[in-house]
């Protein structure tokens, strides 16, 4: 009497019936193992046929080979990553270190000049103290610029070519010539949006035209930003000061958040 073969008994009739099935029943290859041996595979590589061991083998490699890459590009980011916090820190502690708040607006430029391998930095501020008022980054302030800076909700990251009055931005005698993209950090005082002062900018401005882009991620911009506005602050006058921390402590008091007693 003949046996009806399993294969034709579960009536396969598409490819993949017959996957199915393999995946259904591994005991078929304990009663068939010289299959595994007898498949021949096209190489992943071309030019050659191989073993479905060997196959294996290969795409195993590939797969390893993918993840080393992908490990290597996540550590080639921490470093980025740890390099940035490490100038960010730097900038930082030379701007709590300089006591003199007329040598302050100098120092900062420069020193994100340094850090950070910025090709041009301009600073400019307004509505300071009187004892700041005949600072150079007062006095090349252009008045039209204000307002463009005030209507930004976010620093900006792009081409030259996408912002007008570049030329004001910068300040007269300033070489644009190479420039290709720009960063534009407003500088602002205030913990409530709705209640920001916009007291100054910085422009950061490059010959490379992937230094800067609009599809970059602005979380360190914006980061920098902060940092520079929160140094600047001691800038303005004390009135402005003191109308920024009330407006704080009423968004506190609306938000619920306690007053804490001072020492």
């Amino acid at each position: 009497m003949t046996t009806t073969p399993p294969v034709q008994h579960a009536g396969l009739a598409t490819e993949e019936d017959v996957a199915s099935y393999l995946i259904s029943n591994p005991e078929f290859f304990e009663r068939f193992a010289e299959v595994l041996g007898a498949v021949q595979l096209a190489s992943p590589h071309g030019g050659k046929t191989v073993s479905l061991h060997e196959r294996q083998t290969l795409m195993l490699r590939e797969k390893i080979k993918a993840l080393e890459a992908s490990i290597v590009e996540m550590m080639g980011y921490g470093s980025e990553n740890a390099q940035i916090i490490e100038k960010a820190h730097a900038w930082t502690a030379a701007m709590l270190r300089e006591r003199d708040g007329a040598r302050l607006p100098a120092l900062l430029a420069e020193q994100l000049k340094q850090l950070f391998a910025v090709p041009q930095v301009y600073l400019r501020l307004w509505d300071l103290a009187p004892a700041y008022a005949d600072l150079p980054e007062v006095q090349r302030v252009v008045p039209e610029s204000k307002q463009h800076i005030a209507s930004l909700t976010k620093p900006y990251c792009g081409p030259r070519g996408s912002v007008e009055g570049l030329q004001s931005l910068a300040g007269e005698g300033s070489d644009l010539g190479q420039v290709q993209s720009i960063a534009i950090l407003p500088l602002r005082a205030g913990a409530a949006q709705a209640q920001q002062i916009t007291f100054g900018y910085l422009l950061l401005t490059s010959p490379d035209s992937h230094r800067f882009t609009q599809d970059m991620g602005t979380d360190l911009i914006t980061r920098l930003a902060e940092l520079a506005s929160a140094a600047m602050q001691r800038l303005l006058p004390d009135e402005t000061i003191g109308w920024i921390q009330h407006q704080e402590r009423l968004a506190r008091q609306q938000s619920g958040q306690a007053e804490l007693p001072l020492e």
